[in-house]
């Protein structure tokens, strides 16, 4: 979730840590030369606040990525670099999205860095992650500039938390907040880290050239497709998946960038699509950035 007045959706998770590896990550992905890597997550059910429930085919990010492309050639008008651009999107099947589970989550990330890090080398094979989740009532595609962990607490989410100021304590999937994580499951994990962690790219950039990209395909029936960036990812499930992210690159020393973008709730098939495309301008302008530097 994230961002704005409205209530975004929660981000995350599936099942348990134990198969999450052969379910959602693929140990033998070998990065082939010459071109890069890209593994994009959407979310799937999680509570509305309210008493109601947002089900697995209500969340537009899980719904988003079943629309991606495998890869983004390098001929394609969404990629402007001169490498193709290969897409991993492992939780768009029927549901293996992401539960929105904070203990879940943490497991996850862990999991999924492990899967695609050499362990002699310390070399990631994932150029770029971009975690999707559903934003109820945006109208546009966000880029999150920063995501804060469990220490955080702030005024500007009263309308959504209510007197509680602090993150990650609006109920998840599973009926539980960030306190409810054990020991096991990675209890204070980042307590030595900041408490507030920055996107790891130019968002100003990526926002500028993944809007340019998508608006100018040539096709006058698809309408124009707002890309914004956006303060923070949210006190819930969305910011805490793209914090865990973040924070597991910085701890690690990965060289992977880490995008969250939230997507509007519009669910007809047009629309949809025209999502997909906004994410795959995302990931060209990320993956331009890369060769540039």
């Amino acid at each position: 979730m994230g961002g704005g007045p409205v209530q975004p959706s929660e981000p995350t998770l599936a099942t348990s840590p134990s198969d999450m590896a052969s379910r959602v990550h693929n140990s033998k992905y070998k990065k082939t030369p010459g071109e890069y890597t890209v593994l994009v997550t959407g979310m799937g059910p999680f509570p509305d606040g309210e008493g109601g429930h947002y089900e697995e085919n209500d969340n537009t990010s899980h719904l988003v990525t079943q629309h991606l492309p495998d890869s983004l050639p390098v001929s394609h008008p969404l990629n402007p670099t001169h490498q193709s651009i290969r897409i991993l999107n492992p939780t768009a099947p029927a549901g293996k999205y992401v539960k929105t589970e904070y203990a879940y989550i943490r497991s996850f990330i862990q999991g999924l860095y492990d899967e695609f890090t050499d362990p002699e080398t310390g070399n990631c094979a994932l150029d770029v992650v971009v975690h999707l989740g559903m934003a109820d009532g945006f109208r546009s595609y966000t880029v999150e500039e920063r995501a804060f962990n469990e220490k955080m607490s702030s005024d500007w989410w009263e309308a959504m938390l209510r007197q509680e100021t602090k993150y990650y304590r609006f109920i998840d999937d599973a009926g539980r907040t960030v306190e409810d994580i054990t020991e096991d499951e990675g209890k204070d994990r980042w307590a030595d880290e900041p408490i507030g962690l920055a996107a790891n790219f130019k968002v100003a950039e990526v926002v500028k050239d993944a809007g340019l990209a998508v608006n100018s395909m040539g096709e006058e029936e698809k309408k124009e497709v707002s890309i914004v960036p956006h303060f923070e990812a949210g006190p819930m499930g969305c910011g805490f998946i793209l914090y865990e992210s973040l924070a597991t690159c910085r701890k690690r020393k990965l060289g992977t960038k880490v995008v969250f973008s939230h997507v509007p709730s519009w669910k007809d098939v047009p629309n949809l699509q025209r999502g997909a495309d906004a994410i795959c301008a995302i990931i060209g302008a990320v993956c331009k950035q890369i060769a540039n530097e």
